[in-house]
């Protein structure tokens, strides 16, 4: 156990170490914001990696392995398969703007006031994320140290802001670096070959568990159409991850360089879908707590009357037309605001000040 808290507490002190390093490095606002958009193939590769397969992909696949075989792998399965899309029919136009968030980018598409109502969005969208993460890192804590959530939630959340607002995207970008080595040696390099060897190898797998755990359908296919609509497509609107595409030297990084982490995360889902099967193997009883768990959500969501997935549904619908009715019903965007948007996803466009 001193051994495990050695190891955490020389991470977390490394992160914060990251953090005084960027900021003595980050001199200009796009220093700060985008890294100065210097980024190479293998810092982006790395850092998009990271920021998609965070706490919540990784014990959370795991989990669904767990729970329901190699089909759990479906969750981080549509994170890669966003990030792809991301990768190859956006990233370059996006790279090529030289904006510093989403929010710029509409204003700067649109004009108006888009840019405050997508930063409300933006802002909703992120405070979920980071309620995701934060959860993800203090279960983390509890099952180390048997922290209390609260502490464990409090300090954690304190040193990701400290390092964060200390340097910025350079910050970020570095400690993005080691835990994208971190998982990779962690978890497909040692965690996967350990568990299936553990488990019998993929034979006594097979023997040992119901013919669904392997089914790659099994998870169900309106759960794997949520993933989708969740994940993949918001891969595609995301400021944390377009903040990332701001940070790439050039239109082909952001192209080439974000296909390489979109196919990474595809290993990566199917690496943690498996672990969690051999892990369901070793410890068969984890089981009774899923059960008891899926139980208790499913009686307060019909006691309370939540609609489970139908509010996606009709979210994505409601959303669908009226983008098309208002667009229909007003007048087109400005026709200078178009004729810059145009030059600026050229790439004509001369680059904002402090770039």
């Amino acid at each position: 156990m001193a051994v495990d808290y050695a190891v955490i507490v020389v991470y977390l002190a490394g992160m914060l170490a990251m953090g005084w390093w960027g900021m003595r490095r980050a001199r200009s606002k796009a220093e700060f914001l985008v890294a100065g958009r210097r980024l190479g193939p293998w810092m982006y590769s790395g850092t998009m990696a990271a920021i998609v397969l965070g706490g919540a992909s990784t014990i959370g696949g795991v989990g669904l392995g767990y729970q329901y075989g190699l089909s759990g792998a479906w969750m981080v399965l549509t994170i890669g398969l966003g990030l792809l899309a991301l990768s190859v029919f956006f990233s370059a136009r996006i790279a090529r703007l030289k904006v510093y968030t989403v929010s710029e980018m509409l204003d700067l598409r649109y004009g108006g006031r888009a840019g405050i109502i997508s930063g409300v969005v933006m802002w909703a969208y992120t405070l979920m994320l980071a309620v995701t993460s934060t959860i993800a890192y203090a279960t983390i804590f509890d099952v180390l140290f048997d922290v209390n959530r609260t502490v464990a939630i409090v300090l954690g959340g304190a040193i990701v802001v400290a390092y964060s607002t200390l340097g910025g995207m350079w910050s970020i970008t570095l400690t993005d670096m080691v835990q994208f080595v971190v998982k990779t040696i962690g978890v497909l390099l040692l965690l996967l070959p350990i568990a299936v060897v553990k488990a019998g190898g993929f034979s006594e797998m097979k023997a040992q568990l119901p013919t669904e755990y392997f089914d790659p359908l099994g998870i169900g296919g309106e759960t794997i159409f949520t993933y989708v609509l969740i994940y993949t497509f918001g891969m595609l609107i995301g400021q944390d991850i377009w903040q990332r595409v701001f940070t790439a030297r050039s239109d082909r990084t952001a192209r080439w360089g974000g296909t390489v982490a979109g196919t990474y995360c595809l290993v990566y889902a199917i690496a943690g879908a498996v672990i969690g099967t051999a892990a369901k193997v070793m410890y068969p009883g984890a089981l009774s707590a899923v059960c008891v768990g899926g139980v208790a959500v499913v009686g307060l969501m019909a006691y309370y009357g939540i609609l489970a997935n139908q509010p996606i549904y009709y979210g994505l619908l409601s959303s669908l037309a009226v983008y098309v009715v208002v667009s229909l019903a007003t007048p087109p965007t400005d026709a200078a605001v178009l004729a810059a948007w145009r030059e600026r996803v050229a790439g004509r466009e001369s680059s904002p000040s402090g770039v």
